[in-house]
């Protein structure tokens, strides 16, 4: 068993260790690592990549303060439910990015709050990079239940081939050198058995895209004045599922 974890805050300790010492916006940026209308623009900008539709019903699990909420609320007719560990989160959310129609609800565990086959999309967006594999396996098979045939699994994580993460990897070993105290686990996976896990899981694979590579495509429907029209990384990997529509195989 690993002697690791007891040096591990949680993230909402993490999260109000930050409110404590700095100005709200301040403390939400740094608890989400990074900025918040840069990354909200490119998440919206892979659904719409990933066919994205205005009347889409979309579940954004770990939707933090809401930088992928905030790009949503354009479309008058789309349904969200976000989803959250952390309750000052989900209370920024609210205040300055949800629309009041948005459903935003605190969560725990790796369960779904939502009915079978319900869902056009549900994201993770640096939600498994923080997560145990089994964990982020058992979010995958809550999302499978409550996403409609043909609905589709947007998800980042850190790839070990991505050169530039492996500053990350190396503050994990160095956290266990030190033993010292870490905000939260950083959490790598491999494409090739993510590949395993949708054959097991019964998804369809329809695209991964490193991190490091320009393969956002920033559109005039999703772009605004401090993100342009072009084509984007996001830094992490990211890996889109299909749920098989009846007669469809998974691959």
């Amino acid at each position: 068993m690993s002697t690791q974890f007891q040096y591990v805050q949680s993230y909402a300790a993490m999260v109000r260790a930050y409110l404590a010492a700095f100005p709200e916006d301040e403390a939400v940026a740094r608890s989400v690592g990074g900025d918040f209308e840069h990354f909200g623009v490119l998440e919206h900008s892979i659904l719409r990549q990933f066919g994205l539709k205005p009347t889409s019903s979309v579940i954004d699990v770990g939707c933090g303060s809401g930088r992928l909420t905030s790009q949503l609320t354009r479309y008058p007719k789309l349904s969200y439910l976000g989803l959250d560990v952390v309750p000052e989160l989900l209370d920024y959310n609210r205040r300055k990015a949800a629309r009041p129609d948005f459903k935003l609800e605190l969560i725990a565990g790796n369960s779904i709050p939502a009915p079978d086959a319900s869902a056009d999309f549900v994201t993770y967006f640096s939600v498994f990079t923080h997560l145990l594999h089994e964990e982020s396996y058992a979010y995958l098979e809550q999302t499978h239940r409550v996403l409609k045939p043909g609905g589709r699994v947007i998800f980042s994580f850190f790839e070990f081939a991505v050169e530039g993460l492996w500053g990350v990897f190396e503050g994990n070993v160095d956290w266990v050198r030190k033993r010292s105290f870490l905000g939260h686990i950083n959490v790598f996976m491999h494409a090739a058995d993510l590949r395993i896990w949708a054959r097991r899981l019964g998804f369809k694979v329809i695209a991964f895209k490193r991190g490091d590579l320009p393969a956002i495509k920033v559109t005039e429907a999703t772009a605004t004045e401090k993100v342009q029209v072009g084509l984007h990384m996001l830094g992490q990997s990211f890996c889109v599922l299909e749920k098989p529509r009846p007669g469809e195989a998974a691959s």
